[in-house]
């Protein structure tokens, strides 16, 4: 009887080590990858460059229509001027890469 109770002993404490064992695996893997997750999560810092989308194009048409035309060359003028328009009609989402491109360089200060 005692050798029985002691076979049972036996198992009880390997189940319980297994237990234990997969409860220790199952915590150490959940801390990992919220660890991984931390580490891969993009925090804003308060004066980020980051700005939604419709911001960058209020803060694009505020910056395009701040250009001073009547200093720039008559072709130059012209073509600020339709896309300017444009922008008016269709939104700035509206324009190219190239578009965009060349109203912000008609916004660059120029020297002399």
């Amino acid at each position: 009887m005692q050798a029985l109770m002691d076979v049972w002993m036996m198992g009880l404490a390997m189940a319980m080590a297994v237990v234990m064992g997969g409860y220790a695996l199952r915590r150490a893997y959940v801390a990992r990858r919220r660890r991984r997750i931390a580490e891969a999560r993009r925090v804003e810092a308060p004066n980020s460059h980051y700005a939604a989308p419709a911001v960058r194009e209020q803060e694009d048409r505020e910056r395009w229509g701040a250009i001073e035309v009547e200093r720039l060359h008559p072709l130059n003028r012209e073509e600020v001027e339709r896309l300017l328009h444009r922008i008016d009609e269709e939104g700035v989402q509206a324009l190219s890469s190239k578009d965009r491109r060349f109203l912000d360089n008609m916004t660059l200060p120029r020297k002399g």
